[in-house]
């Protein structure tokens, strides 16, 4: 039985229901704290992870222009490389008065030359395309017929043909090794000798040919005079 109490039965009563509702709306109070708090935080988190994303996405397109930019550069570098190879190709690398020159030192004294035949073939080679990728790696490949058409570099094979007149078969020997020793020259060979008479002296006729060396360039080699 409780105790006698001064206190009439209903402001007890009334205190009693209102320190359980300050009870209740404080607990309310302190969930919805919670609840508010919990979504700030995830919303921040959410915030964070889509600024790590943009930068990620930034970085990314920065290095894509960057690949791409480098691969440009690759390109240029390449299209430079074959205009060079292209205007020295266009450039006469042994000229003719030096070639003949260097033919003349090189004969036994009595030898001389009655003809002198330069003549050249264009090399053809099948057309390739050469790409680079993103590590600058180069890569040819055999240009298919859609592929639109390449500057290709003209090379060239030069042959000489050479006939003359000496007084012995040791003088063309002589000439023939001094040819051959030419690095301006390949491929030395004598296709005929015989004898004849001029102006009543006997005298041996020979015909050598040669071919320049393909990759022969006296302003490189120091063979100018």
């Amino acid at each position: 039985m409780p105790p006698d109490s001064f206190l009439p039965p209903e402001y007890v009563e009334h205190r009693r229901d209102r320190r359980t509702s300050v009870l209740a709306i404080g607990l309310f109070a302190v969930i919805v704290f919670a609840i508010a708090a919990a979504f700030l935080h995830r919303q921040d988190q959410l915030q964070r992870a889509i600024e790590r994303q943009e930068h990620a996405i930034e970085r990314t397109r920065e290095a894509g222009q960057q690949v791409a930019l480098l691969t440009n550069l690759q390109a240029s570098r390449l299209q430079m490389l074959e205009r060079a190879e292209l205007a020295a190709a266009l450039v006469e690398r042994v000229p003719r008065s030096i070639l003949l020159a260097e033919l003349i030192d090189r004969m036994p004294e009595g030898l001389a030359l009655t003809e002198f035949d330069l003549g050249s073939t264009r090399i053809r080679t099948p057309p390739t395309t050469t790409t680079v990728d993103a590590t600058g790696r180069r890569t040819v490949r055999t240009a298919a017929a859609t592929d639109p058409p390449s500057v290709e570099v003209p090379r060239y094979v030069v042959r000489l043909a050479l006939t003359g007149l000496a007084p012995t078969d040791l003088h063309v020997s002589e000439f023939l090794a001094a040819l051959n020793g030419d690095p301006l020259l390949e491929r030395v060979r004598l296709e005929s000798t015989r004898e004849e008479l001029v102006d009543r002296a006997l005298l041996r006729r020979f015909e050598i040919t040669c071919a320049l060396v393909p990759d022969a360039d006296v302003r490189r080699d120091g063979a100018a005079p």
